[in-house]
């Protein structure tokens, strides 16, 4: 099945010890930590390993298997489904480590292909276009930005849906966000927002989410309570 990254689509995201001493307190560096574990309350749990750059390597939910290699500011994502090919990303990444381009080769050929095409101003995603090898009118989203925060998110062809976000304006953006573990578990990032992204509106349609802290101030899990049910995603994180 093909989708696109749609930037709305719904799934289914310090501390500083002192001690004390004559001349000054000594800060104790900030773990590294990372998610390896996201645990949805319906479906396939999604597990993360990474290389010795900290990047992703491979993703695995259920019986499909995403490797990533990389070079430069490319990576090839390669995900097969019991062994067998399913589908082929070429993505390019920007300075910012923000994806640019995603082309998905669904044949071996690369001739069943989609593309999206995403970009910005410094790190704010403000556009984005979806193509596909079978023509037709492209798919695209301008977002716009307000105190570090996308705030509106318009379908300006292919479509004409309009999405309003509201953001938790005293917790800052982190992983394990909503649209940080959206992209994540395609290992991607796209959006670099200032705080947690608290609903997403669109008329009367209104998604929330929720999120639950350990005693590190991580996220330990989201919820995503939809006009249709509610579903929680946890995370496990590996520190270093």
């Amino acid at each position: 099945m093909k989708t696109k990254i749609v930037l709305c689509a719904l799934l289914f995201p310090a501390f500083f010890l002192g001690i004390g001493c004559k001349k000054k307190d000594k800060e104790l560096k900030k773990p590294d930590c990372r998610i390896i574990t996201v645990s949805q309350s319906s479906g396939d749990s999604f597990y993360f390993t990474y290389n010795t750059d900290g990047k992703v390597q491979t993703i695995t939910q259920g019986t499909l298997s995403t490797t990533f290699t990389y070079s430069g500011q490319t990576a090839i994502a390669t995900t097969t489904d019991n062994g067998t090919f399913k589908y082929k990303k070429i993505i390019t990444f920007n300075d910012n480590g923000l994806a640019t381009n995603i082309k998905t080769e669904y044949n071996l050929s690369g001739t069943d292909w989609t593309n999206d095409a995403l970009e910005y101003s410094g790190t704010q995603l403000v556009k984005y276009t979806s193509t596909s090898s079978n023509g037709g009118t492209p798919f695209v989203q301008t977002v716009t930005w307000t105190n570090g925060n996308p705030t509106t998110i318009s379908t300006v062809s292919g479509g004409s849906s309009t999405y309003t976000l509201e953001y938790y304006t005293d917790k800052l953006f982190q992983p394990g966000d909503y649209f940080h573990i959206n992209y994540f578990i395609q290992g991607i990032q796209v959006i670099k927002a200032k705080n947690l992204i608290k609903s997403i509106s669109s008329g009367s349609e209104i998604t929330n989410f929720s999120y639950s802290f350990d005693s590190d101030g991580k996220i330990s899990s989201l919820t995503v309570i939809t006009g249709t049910g509610t579903k929680t995603y946890n995370y496990q994180y590996l520190c270093q």
